[in-house]
C-alpha cells in the first residue's frame, strides 16, 4: 500500500435537494490528503444536480459529476459510479448522510494496521430527521457483538442485515471483480454477505465516522419492496439457512414479519387490530413448541 493511496469516496443521490449540499460538504472536507469525488445523480426532479455541482466545483478536491438521464436501481448506479473511479479504495456515501471530517483518514489508518482486511464497517449515528434526534447507531453491546464476533459475521447476518452499511469501505479491485448485484435493492446487506461468502475479511472501526440519515419516504419502508429484496438475496444462501435449525428458524419468522407488515400498511384502522393479533398468533405458534407456553404467552400481551 501506498503511503497515502488515492480513496474515491462515491456519492450516489435522487431527489437529496435538502441534504445533498451537507453530504458534499463532509466529504470535500477530509482530513485525509488524497482524495476524488465521483458525484452521480440518478435523474433528480428537483435541484438535487446544481446545488452538488455548485458545492463540488467550488473545491480543489479532484471530482467528476455524472447525471442519468433516466432512473436506475441503486447497485446499477454504484456500478456505474465504481467504474468511474482511480482510487485504490472506495468510500460510499448516500446523498442524504454524511461522514465525520476524519472518517477517511481512519479508514486508510485501520488498513495499514490490518493489511488482511478487505473492507471494512465502523460505528456511527443515526439521524432521525423529522424527529431532529440524533442516536448512536449501535448499543455498546451491539457493538461487543459485533467486534468480538466478526468472524461469524456470514452466519450472524445471513437471516437477516444487523450492520448500518454507512460509510462502506472496500478495496477497488474486489467491487470490479465482484460488482453489485443489480437485481437487489439491499445492495449493503447482499456485498456483505457475498464478499464474506468468497473468502475476503471484514473489518469493523470501534469509531464514529458516520450519521445516517433516517427519513419516513426511506427505501426500508416499502415493504413489498423489501420482501422481495430479502427472499432474492437469502435465496442464494437457502441451503446454508435450512442447514441452521435457528437460522431457518429466523428466516421464516422474518418473512412472517414483511407479510404482516405489507397487510398492515394496506389495511383500514378497523382491520389492523385484527391483523396484529393474527401476527402475534402466527409468530408464538413458529418461536414456541410448547402449546401452554404458547397460550400463556399470547393471554400476557393481549
Amino acid at each position: 500500500m501506498e503511503n497515502n493511496p488515492l480513496v474515491s469516496i462515491i456519492i450516489i443521490t435522487m431527489n437529496h435537494e435538502k441534504f445533498i449540499e451537507q453530504a458534499c460538504i463532509s466529504a470535500i472536507s477530509q482530513t485525509y490528503p488524497n482524495i476524488e469525488i465521483i458525484f452521480l445523480d440518478n435523474n433528480s426532479n428537483d435541484k438535487t444536480f446544481e446545488i452538488a455541482k455548485k458545492v463540488l466545483s467550488q473545491s480543489a478536491i479532484k471530482h467528476k459529476i455524472l447525471r442519468n438521464t433516466e432512473n436506475f436501481g441503486i447497485s446499477k448506479n454504484l456500478n456505474i459510479l465504481v467504474s468511474n473511479t482511480n482510487g485504490e479504495f472506495i468510500s460510499i456515501l448516500s446523498g442524504d448522510d454524511w461522514y465525520t471530517q476524519n472518517s477517511v483518514e481512519e479508514k486508510i489508518k485501520y488498513f495499514k494496521e490490518n493489511p488482511n482486511t478487505d473492507f471494512l464497517l465502523t460505528d456511527g449515528y443515526k439521524y432521525y430527521q423529522e424527529q431532529d434526534q440524533l442516536t448512536d447507531a449501535y448499543s455498546q453491546k451491539e457493538k461487543e457483538y459485533i467486534t468480538q464476533n466478526i468472524i461469524n459475521f456470514f452466519h450472524d447476518n445471513v437471516t437477516e442485515n444487523k450492520t448500518v452499511n454507512v460509510g462502506t469501505f472496500v478495496k477497488k479491485e474486489i467491487l470490479i471483480k465482484y460488482p453489485f448485484d443489480e437485481n437487489v435493492n439491499t445492495e449493503d446487506w447482499d456485498m456483505n454477505l457475498r464478499l464474506i461468502s468468497k473468502g475476503f475479511k471484514l473489518g469493523f472501526i470501534n469509531k464514529k465516522l458516520f450519521y445516517y440519515r433516517i427519513v419516513s419516504t426511506s427505501l426500508s419502508r416499502n415493504w413489498r419492496l423489501m420482501k422481495d429484496s430479502y427472499e432474492k438475496v437469502t435465496n442464494k444462501y437457502i441451503d446454508y439457512i435450512k442447514n441452521d435449525k435457528k437460522l431457518h428458524k429466523r428466516y421464516k419468522l422474518k418473512l412472517l414479519h414483511f407479510k404482516y407488515e405489507i397487510l398492515l400498511s394496506e389495511a383500514t384502522e378497523k382491520e389492523k387490530n385484527h391483523l396484529k393479533i393474527e401476527w402475534k398468533k402466527e409468530k408464538y405458534k413458529l418461536k414456541y413448541k410448547n402449546p401452554i407456553l404458547f397460550l400463556k404467552l399470547l393471554m400476557l400481551k393481549n
